[in-house]
């Protein structure tokens, strides 16, 4: 991925940012229920990307949290709107990934091409699009582990 890509992303009220220094290498829209919950919406669409390549500006208006036993993504959320912002799952002690909502982006057509809709078992609605339906842990786990495998190769 070529390190040229460069933007900003922030939470609705725009006290808490970050900064993104490579371009995503996966997109998904999750219909879980702890995202229908964070998100207020029937699923979240977002974004994946190394870490590494993030800067949160100013850490002390993210708070972080896990809904679920490890492993587990943790959530930050902004300290003023409690909108997500970004999450972090670590692969290994030198390897983490980021999430971050693809609506928090100044420009969204910078962004990769949604991959698949995941749990979506979960959804409240169909989708009416052509990317692929994974339902089921197992099957969502799977679509977006491939698709950051890959990612991580090639970044």
């Amino acid at each position: 991925m070529p390190m040229s890509f460069q933007q900003s992303a922030s939470c609705p009220c725009s006290v808490s940012s970050i900064s993104v220094k490579a371009k995503p290498f996966a997109r998904f829209k999750c219909h879980c229920s702890i995202c229908q919950k964070l998100y207020k919406q029937p699923y979240a669409d977002f974004v994946v990307l190394n870490a590494k390549h993030l800067i949160i500006e100013k850490p002390e208006t993210i708070e972080f949290a896990k809904y679920r036993l490890p492993p587990a993504l943790n959530r930050g959320l902004c300290s003023h709107c409690h909108s997500p912002l970004v999450g972090f799952l670590r692969l290994a002690p030198f390897l983490s990934l980021a999430f971050v909502p693809s609506e928090r982006f100044q420009d969204a057509n910078q962004l990769p091409a949604l991959q698949g809709h995941i749990f979506y078992h979960r959804r409240l609605s169909d989708a009416e699009d052509e990317p692929p339906k994974f339902e089921g842990y197992w099957h969502s786990e799977l679509a977006v582990t491939k698709a950051c495998l890959k990612g991580l190769m090639t970044s």
